[in-house]
């Protein structure tokens, strides 16, 4: 049951975006809560299964929330201070390498252990990406 709940959820998330950027009805509201809805979305998952014993390790937990919790906090303090960062392709491609390889986990191949670190170091270098561009964008007038 928690693999087909998983894979509607992931399927109608990857749907809708590009609904929305094909119908250009893409909302501030929903640039807002998209990334946020997948942020949750990925580490409530990989807290269920450390919690379950299946992967991650707790290293591995932990980089992936305070990648989380950085890259979050500090997109808050930038649109506080009226500037606006944009989803990176490399960060997209991270969240999507994260949640197959979720799927594969929650299915039980042994593979979904390899692409999730592989996901997680997509995960962290689109992390530094992000503070890199923000530095930037802190940086300019």
């Amino acid at each position: 049951m928690a693999l087909v709940v998983f894979a509607v959820a992931a399927t109608t998330d990857f749907f809708d975006g590009i609904l929305a950027r094909r119908a250009n009805n893409v909302t501030e509201l929903g640039r807002l809560l998209d990334p946020l809805a997948d942020r949750l979305f990925i580490s409530s998952i990989a807290l269920a299964l450390y919690l379950k014993d299946v992967v991650p390790p707790l290293w591995a937990l932990a980089l992936l929330l305070a990648r989380d919790a950085v890259i979050l906090t500090g997109s808050a303090w930038l649109r506080w201070r009226g500037k606006d960062i944009r989803v990176s392709y490399v960060g997209k491609a991270a969240t999507a390498v994260l949640l197959v390889s979720i799927l594969l986990l929650v299915s039980g191949v042994d593979f979904g252990v390899w692409l999730f670190y592989a996901g997680l170091v997509l995960y962290l270098g689109s992390g530094f990406n992000y503070l890199a561009r923000g530095k930037k964008l802190l940086e300019s007038p």
